[in-house]
């Protein structure tokens, strides 16, 4: 199964109705402070900024930030639901956009929930309920819509979704950005939280990403692509590319050698690890 991040995102969000072909992050959980990069946590820290681009391009395939094409229609209809929402002075009701199954919706002028029943979107079936608040300063609207213990279920899978999304509409410049806030479980069982993450390319040219990610014991670390990154092993983990990891001060490389293998360039040395 492969769907998308950005499928996923426009499934996701019909009221917030603003994804982009690039979407960014920006999640304040985990542990907070920088990591400090040692050869002690070297191996640590590889795994966490791998596990950082797993969840930024495609986290088992079901995650809202997973990136496909851009052709979605459902992509086209946010987008023009987006336009047409950050027109208004206050929220209101949009037309029923479940193929089957129904969305419930409660609105006031700045807040307002919808309730996804069964909601089947493209062959994808949300349950759950989604908060939204907007707010309007000049030429700025902003929209923030809050996801928690919502199921995502598509080829037989189900899996939950807590994330919140903030999208900004500039009517004046007729920009679109969107940042979120995303956590996940990691190989290792850990929880792995991304911010500041943007994300481009494809499965066929390989992904070039950077972002902050927060190991729940070592701290912060940024993570930037060295090589594009391809993400079509059956284990999830990288094929190929490379990543460098920084605490700040302090960095190292992380190349991607094939399915079971990845290499850390740190301090002088090079060793080769197994997942």
């Amino acid at each position: 199964m492969g769907l998308s991040i950005k499928k996923l995102s426009c499934l996701l969000i019909p009221a917030a109705v603003i994804i982009l072909p690039a979407c960014s992050s920006d999640d304040g959980g985990g542990s907070t402070g920088n990591a400090t990069l040692s050869v002690d946590n070297a191996q640590s820290l590889a795994i966490a900024g791998t596990e950082g681009v797993k969840q930024a391009v495609n986290n088992d395939s079901v995650s809202p930030f997973a990136k496909t094409d851009t052709d979605s229609p459902l992509e086209s209809h946010t987008i023009g639901l987006a336009r047409q929402l950050t027109q208004e002075t206050q929220l209101a009701e949009i037309p029923d956009f479940c193929e089957s199954g129904s969305v419930d919706q409660s609105y006031t002028e700045s807040s307002g929930t919808i309730t996804y029943n069964s909601c089947d979107i493209g062959g994808v079936i949300f349950n759950g309920t989604a908060s939204i608040t907007s707010s309007t300063a000049g030429s700025i609207t902003t929209f923030s819509i809050t996801y928690s213990s919502f199921t995502v279920s598509y080829d037989d899978v189900t899996e939950s979704v807590d994330l919140s999304i903030t999208c900004t509409n500039d009517s004046d410049a007729g920009t679109i950005s969107c940042t979120y806030n995303s956590s996940a479980p990691g190989i290792d069982g850990r929880i792995y939280s991304v911010s500041n993450s943007v994300v481009s390319g494809d499965n066929y040219s390989g992904y070039t990403i950077s972002a902050t990610v927060t190991d729940p014991d070592n701290g912060n670390i940024t993570i930037t692509t060295s090589s594009p990154v391809s993400l079509t092993c059956s284990n999830g983990q990288p094929v190929s590319g490379a990543i460098t990891v920084s605490d700040g001060t302090n960095s190292m490389v992380v190349t991607y050698i094939d399915c079971n293998s990845y290499s850390i360039d740190f301090d002088g040395s090079t060793t080769t690890y197994n997942w």
